[in-house]
């Protein structure tokens, strides 16, 4: 099996009315679905969007649904059947995530066997990101490949030879222009986004805060942020990106000086409050040597008073001598 992993930002229905499109024999059915209650496409379509919603930190240009197509040679046509496909569809699910929703297809052409499974970008109900790394992707292909290898043996012609440069054939003209408008597209979206984060970032940790809240990590290079990875694991630099790497250092700038300028109007705050306890101090000193002052100035009108008394008897002894 070839797989490959799309990602569409809008549009629900018409990637859902692709997945069973009338084909010149017949007219794709429903191989599987996973937590749709729906029977039509319309339904389908209303349920992903109603999940969609309630993604956490959604934004306009954030990913709405992954569409992962997995190739069988035309080799091994006679081998594969609706049940295979189910299979492995149910098995591809296991690997992805049972929390998310998904509906599948299968698409015959002259070439090849396409197994179209659409895949919600963010689990059921949570509104969480079901976002996997690149190195993860790889896993689970390599793990879907040994599926097959045990699984079905006779699939002889539909395993990729890993390590060796590769490429899903899509020979149908839409899907075409959905793959190289998808990735011309990407780029565009995600510089606005980058570009929306950081004009309302205050420093760079702010800036790489608000990237990761909408499902993109950055990736480093000789201690320099260089760029960042979206949710199907692909990296991005900043510099093919079109964004000025000179903003980074300009918004690092500003929070140095931004930290500086608190550090210091917290030393401020420091100094007037030490001044402040040392007037209070002052303050206490001088109410306590008032109140010493006070009471040695009571203490001495009471002495004053005791000798007038003493004078006062002094006489009266006299008094009675004579």
């Amino acid at each position: 099996m070839i797989l490959k992993n799309l990602t569409r930002r809008s549009n629900t229905g018409q990637l859902v009315n692709y997945l069973f499109k009338q084909e010149k024999d017949n007219k794709p059915k429903p191989i599987l679905k996973h937590n749709l209650r729906s029977r039509t496409t319309k339904g389908w379509t209303k349920e992903l969007d109603k999940n969609f919603e309630l993604r956490l930190n959604r934004r306009k240009d954030s990913i709405r649904l992954h569409h992962t197509i997995i190739s069988f040679s035309n080799k091994d046509k006679k081998q594969i059947n609706p049940e295979l496909l189910k299979d492995i569809t149910k098995k591809y699910i296991e690997l992805r995530g049972k929390d998310n929703i998904y509906l599948a297809s299968s698409h015959h052409d002259k070439e090849h066997i396409h197994l179209h499974i659409v895949m919600s970008s963010t689990k059921l109900i949570t509104g969480e990101s079901n976002r996997i790394s690149r190195q993860e992707f790889r896993d689970l292909k390599l793990a879907l490949d040994e599926y097959q290898k045990e699984r079905y043996p006779e699939l002889v012609n539909s395993l990729p030879a890993h390590g060796k440069s590769q490429k899903l054939q899509l020979s149908d003209p839409e899907l075409k222009l959905q793959d190289r408008e998808g990735k011309l597209s990407q780029k565009q979206e995600l510089l606005g986004t980058v570009q929306s984060v950081f004009d309302r970032s205050k420093s760079l940790d702010n800036f790489l805060s608000e990237l990761k809240s909408e499902g993109y990590n950055s990736y480093s290079r000789s201690g320099k942020v260089y760029g960042v990875e979206d949710e199907s694991g692909r990296h991005y630099r900043f510099k093919t990106l079109g964004f000025d790497l000179n903003k980074l250092e300009e918004l690092d700038q500003k929070d140095q000086e931004e930290a500086k300028q608190l550090q210091e109007l917290s030393s401020l705050r420091d100094f007037k409050s030490q001044d402040k306890e040392l007037e209070d101090v002052f303050e206490r000193e001088i109410d306590d040597e008032r109140e010493n002052e006070s009471e040695d100035a009571e203490s001495n009108d009471i002495e004053v008073e005791n000798d007038d008394l003493d004078t006062e008897d002094s006489e009266d002894e006299d008094s009675v001598d004579d």
